[in-house]
């Protein structure tokens, strides 16, 4: 009966020696995990997050600035601006220049400025420009452009990189319902092809690679 009893007793032994293994392991992770944590977030929440787009290397001024309201929910207010009366690089034809502002709330599943998160947008823009330069009009609208302003309403999509506790990079793409209101002019003499007019559409309206400041 003693040799069954030891026996089992160095099993028991044998079983709690490898859960206190794999404990002090997982602990070891954790502490490992929570230390880079707080090398990249530090010990206090970011509460405000300043941004500017890539595009600025072309001339698009595109800066933002979000908040924080919650631990998951952040509320955003972007503009940008275009200004190319003459065309840009042969790639877009005839004027554009554009004056565009956002208002957007964002959830974050993780934490507000990490990761995931989607959200509502608002928008306004007045803009001098041809409709042919988005995709839905490719091609059209030859030695024409247009004179109005929009608004626009529909849902933000994107992802939040952190690089240090300061820095990160965010990749979005926002889209919905536009209605538009504008006046048609012949490229050639300025001169009115059509008095105000109006067009609604489903479509892709902004997206941005930015580089974040935050604190």
């Amino acid at each position: 009966m003693k040799p069954c009893i030891y026996r089992l007793l160095g099993i028991l032994a044998l079983c709690a020696a490898t859960v206190l293994t794999a404990s002090a392991a997982d602990n070891d992770k954790d502490s490992l995990r929570l230390a880079r944590q707080e090398r990249l977030f530090g010990g206090e929440p970011v509460r405000t997050a300043v941004k500017l787009s890539a595009a600025a290397v072309v001339g698009i001024v595109n800066p933002s600035v979000e908040f924080r309201a919650h631990k998951n929910v952040t509320v955003a207010l972007e503009g940008l601006g275009i200004f190319y009366p003459k065309g840009f690089a042969g790639i877009i034809q005839g004027p554009a220049v554009m004056a565009m502002t956002f208002v957007e709330s964002r959830y974050y599943p993780i934490e507000s400025f990490r990761g995931f998160f989607v959200g509502p947008n608002l928008g306004f823009s007045a803009w001098t420009l041809s409709k042919g330069i988005h995709p839905l009009y490719w091609g059209t609208y030859v030695d024409k452009y247009q004179t109005g302003y929009n608004f626009m309403a529909g849902i933000t999509l994107g992802y939040a990189f952190t690089l240090t506790k300061h820095w990160g990079i965010e990749i979005s793409v926002g889209g919905g319902f536009q209605a538009g209101f504008y006046e048609g002019h012949c490229s050639s003499d300025g001169s009115m092809y059509i008095g105000w007019n109006g067009s609604s559409e489903w479509l892709p309206y902004k997206a941005a690679l930015n580089i974040v400041y935050k604190w």
